[in-house]
């Protein structure tokens, strides 16, 4: 009996240290689990540019199993003829070479220009800095594509990208049963607990944040349809900033401007650059791209940022022979139009593509003698600049202090500027041998988003008469305002990305009329020239 006895509470105890122990197996699993904020770092840099972190992931993170499930369950809401196309319906670049046996990969495959973070146990999903630099090349339409980090996204339609997220919550697939029944049908990977936060409460936190979002980009209702290689850069930070958009003056509410290029920092490190050269700090220049992709002074992840902004110091274009072969510059040619060059483009643009001096290089041109459609100086204002000094004023080595608001545009140099078209800062001139015409001569419209490249006008395949009727389908017809200032968002009659969207500000194509008099011949030999950039 005694014996018994003793041993009940033996077991007891031994139920109580087992108990004991569980509690602090599952204590430290789930500190490990729902404190963890890992994202991928890559040894090589392009990798790391392509794929790496801002720390986006963290405010405005898709989880990574409904992002994959989303363009399954919704491919209705895809672009029409693109329905199977999953993300690179909107032009995402899937770059297989990046994950071939034996080297270093994303541990997800994905697009360029997405990267993923471990947050809080949850894999999520955004955007980076790549998104809107890494673009596309062909030499012709059988040809190899080129895909060229810091190069403009020529391809990505960002402003698609976000009306199909707002479609897609919006609607009543949207929900638990759904999303989770195309994860199972497709194998997609999530593990139990993941599974349970979805059914009970990630579906609902998407639709707000998805619809949250959409709300704050209703800005875009204003303003001329963006297409492929196009963004408002600014006003998106007015609306993180909650601005009532509906209270912005009109003048200042469109600022829709090209993808710029990003590589050789280093050599233009105190330039007056963006495209009104507000800012002449790169530093400045890369936290404010930074905000762009949903990172804010407390989410920001400054390694992976610095690593960006490191490669992007050295980092080059590809040379025009690269893509299209030795001997596919006229050397003679480019000779005479290097004359041509020094004399109507170097003080503005430097001498080449490498050597950036000159007076004005760097600089800002005053709208009143570049002439170039104005918009997007008036969307920058003063009030924004003060407004900036805000977003990271907790330390003072990064709060915003060199903005500043100009009355022109800057004179960029033009490294790797036969892979920056179409041209102007708007994106409203296909080709450099369209922008050597008046802007009377110059095309009214034209589509975006090919990657196949015209060699002798310098810019893509992009004229109607150069594409069969079915390509024109899947591509974004860009029109130049050519009837006044009436205005063409969302309310007025949907025309927006069509060839008949003749009355949209921001979307005009006057102005640097610098060259229009050569004759053709100087004209073409400039163009042999800037191939050598």
């Amino acid at each position: 009996m005694s014996g018994t006895a003793q041993s009940v509470p033996s077991r007891r105890r031994w139920w109580v240290w087992g108990l004991i122990a569980l509690l602090v197996v599952l204590a430290a699993y789930s500190l490990w689990r729902f404190t963890r904020d890992e994202a991928q770092m890559f040894r090589d840099d392009v990798l790391q540019f392509k794929y790496g972190s801002t720390g986006g992931e963290k405010n405005f993170g898709i989880p990574l199993a409904i992002w994959d499930a989303l363009p399954i369950l919704f491919r209705d809401k895809l672009p029409k003829g693109k329905e199977e196309l999953g993300w690179t319906a909107f032009g995402f670049i899937i770059d297989e070479r990046d994950y071939e046996d034996g080297k270093e990969k994303p541990r997800h495959k994905r697009a360029v220009g997405t990267s993923v973070r471990n947050h809080m146990g949850m894999d999520r999903i955004f955007l980076n800095c790549a998104g809107c630099h890494v673009g596309a090349v062909r030499a012709s339409e059988k040809g190899e594509k080129h895909y060229i980090a810091g190069m403009p996204s020529n391809t990505v339609d960002l402003e698609a990208f976000q009306n199909f997220l707002t479609a897609a919550a919006k609607d009543p697939r949207f929900n638990a049963d759904d999303i989770l029944r195309t994860i199972d049908d497709n194998n997609i990977e999530l593990d139990f607990i993941n599974r349970m936060a979805v059914r009970i409460a990630v579906i609902d936190m998407m639709r707000d944040l998805v619809g949250g979002i959409s709300r704050r980009f209703e800005f875009t209702l204003y303003e001329p349809a963006f297409g492929p290689g196009r963004f408002d850069t600014f006003s998106p930070a007015k609306a993180l900033m909650n601005w009532p958009h509906e209270l912005i003056p009109p003048n200042e509410r469109i600022g829709v401007v090209d993808f710029p290029s990003v590589w050789m920092q280093n050599p233009k490190r105190s330039m007056w650059l963006h495209w009104d050269g507000n800012n002449n700090m790169v530093e400045e220049r890369n936290r404010s791209a930074a905000f762009g992709t949903g990172a804010t002074f407390p989410t920001l992840d400054r390694e992976s940022v610095k690593s960006f902004a490191d490669y992007l110091d050295t980092a080059e274009p590809p040379s025009f022979e690269s893509i299209f072969g030795a001997g596919s510059i006229d050397k003679a040619k480019a000779e005479q139009g290097k004359g041509v060059y020094m004399n109507y483009c170097a003080r503005c643009h430097g001498p080449s593509g490498r050597d950036f001096t000159g007076r004005f290089v760097g600089q800002v041109t005053d709208i009143r003698y570049i002439g170039t459609d104005r918009h997007r100086l008036d969307n920058y204002t003063r009030d924004l600049l003060i407004n900036q000094g805000a977003l990271y004023a907790s330390d003072s080595s990064e709060r915003f202090q060199n903005f500043r608001k100009t009355n022109g545009y800057a004179n960029a140099p033009l490294d790797g500027v036969w892979l920056r078209a179409p041209y102007l800062h708007n994106g409203s001139v296909p080709t450099m041998w369209d922008l050597l015409q008046p802007a009377s001569k110059r095309p009214v419209a034209f589509y975006r988003g090919y990657d196949v490249y015209d060699p002798v006008k310098l810019g893509f395949v992009s004229a109607p008469s150069e594409l069969s009727d079915d390509l024109k389908k899947s591509l974004f017809c860009y029109a130049v305002n050519a009837a006044g200032e009436a205005g063409c968002g969302a309310f007025k009659p949907d025309n927006r990305g069509t060839c008949d969207a003749v009355s949209c500000k921001g979307n005009g194509n006057a102005g640097h009329e610098y060259g229009t008099k050569l004759s053709d011949a100087d004209k073409y030999a400039l163009i042999e020239y800037l191939k050598t950039f």
